[in-house]
């Protein structure tokens, strides 16, 4: 029977072993009031846990290891963050744990304790080679667990989301406006592009923008001078000559800077997602409407912000092009619903959720998971295998919280720290 310390640390954890009657191996009585909190920092594995030996309340740490030598061959007699441990918990071995300050610890051994069973499964789990690794018996955990999962991937996944975003406001130099204007310039960039449309939301000229107002074609050559599109002199259509002239006016009057059009990348891409096609959708979005971020943290319904977006049009020159060289056959400049949900998930909400955190308002937050699950589930390659087991993926809320159990929990193996996991051994 295998047993690693990670599954014995799961074991404690949850209590996954006969305790009454317990004793240590100073012959006390032994009692679990609370097994502690498990630290995956350095220091002992489980803080500030109660125990009563005795009859007597301790409140304290617990260490856990699988041989009880493995305290000395760690050195944590020698190490005073460990003074304050109460109880060296082993599953096999007699060795003496003793700390820094010369104190003899008491140990308690589970190797008895323990059904077998519990090992087995717990062994099946991580030995899965399988990508999903309980999709052999997915099915037997009960719904209510899964939801809690996803509910608490779900958050897990904002919070995590959080920390990068305030990376780029702080590239921002704390302008919550541009911060605003580079999660929507990175989502219609989509992965391909996306850092090119985040270097495009730190040069564009914020204030200009304001100043242009509802003026299409300047708003579409300021973004596109920008982009550094308007650079390429072959281009003979009336439409680009007169973006070219706008910009040329622009940059004079305005000292702009642009990036190089060789950073933008087409190679393997539908039409539809080309970032000169994606770019007059996005400057289309911020013509007349540049006050992005006032919008989004003060809407109550996202039924409002989607019928702005759907109403979006381009100029007439985009209805039969996706980029300057080149005509197409005939097609709608809209932006789709499917897309509009893909900017809901990875700006709207992720700003919103971003912003509620920052300030401390709650009611931000819980309006951003609101809008999360009034979008559908997304549909790719990550999400449909969960949802072909069985797993209740109703919104986008949910195919989020997917990608932080996959990413963050099945891809790592780290099923003993997962409800599902958790679920399946234990056998409830």
């Amino acid at each position: 029977m295998e047993i690693t310390e990670d599954i014995l640390q799961f074991i404690w954890r949850f209590r996954l072993f006969r305790q009454f009657p317990l004793q240590t191996s100073f012959g006390d009585s032994l009692r679990i009031v609370n097994p502690g909190r498990w630290n995956a920092d350095a220091g002992p594995d489980f803080l500030m846990a109660q125990l009563e030996m005795e009859g007597h309340a301790w409140h304290g740490h617990v260490e856990v290891h699988v041989h009880a030598r493995d305290w000395a061959l760690h050195g944590h007699q020698h190490n005073p963050a460990y003074n304050a441990v109460l109880l060296h918990v082993v599953w096999d071995g007699e060795e003496a744990a003793w700390l820094e300050n010369g104190s003899l610890l008491p140990c308690l051994q589970l190797c008895d304790l323990v059904d077998a069973s519990i090992i087995a499964k717990a062994n099946t789990l991580l030995k899965n080679i399988n990508p999903i690794p309980c999709a052999y018996e997915l099915e037997a955990v009960p719904s209510h667990v899964q939801v809690n999962v996803l509910e608490r991937m779900a958050i897990e996944r904002l919070e995590q989301r959080y920390a990068q975003v305030l990376g780029l406001l702080k590239m921002m130099q704390g302008d919550w406006e541009r911060l605003c204007l580079a999660l929507i310039a990175a989502a219609f960039g989509m992965k391909v592009n996306k850092q090119s449309f985040i270097d495009l939301s730190q040069i564009l000229q914020l204030n200009l923008l304001r100043k242009l107002g509802n003026k299409p074609l300047q708003v579409q050559s300021l973004f596109f001078g920008q982009a550094g599109w308007l650079q390429q002199e072959g281009v003979k259509d009336a439409y680009v000559q007169e973006l070219r002239r706008a910009y040329s006016f622009l940059e004079r009057a305005h000292h702009l800077s642009s990036l190089s059009p060789y950073q933008w990348k087409f190679l393997r891409m539908r039409p539809y997602n080309f970032p000169t096609f994606k770019l007059a959708q996005l400057a289309a979005l911020y013509t007349g409407h540049p006050g992005w971020f006032a919008w989004i943290t003060h809407s109550k319904e996202l039924a409002e912000i989607q019928v702005y977006v759907s109403e979006v049009q381009l100029p007439a020159f985009w209805e039969d092009h996706y980029h300057f060289e080149k005509e197409a056959v005939p097609h709608s400049g809209a932006i789709t619903n499917d897309f509009f949900h893909l900017l809901v998930i990875n700006s709207f909400a992720l700003l919103l959720f971003t912003y509620g955190k920052y300030t401390a308002n709650q009611k931000l937050m819980d309006r951003a998971l609101s809008w999360l699950e009034q979008v559908p589930a997304e549909r790719n390659k990550l999400v449909l295998p969960y949802k072909k087991l069985g797993m209740p993926l109703q919104s986008a809320m949910d195919s989020q919280a997917i990608l932080q159990l996959q990413a963050a929990y099945c891809d790592k193996k780290r099923c003993l720290h997962c409800g599902i996991g958790a679920s399946l051994i234990k056998g409830i």
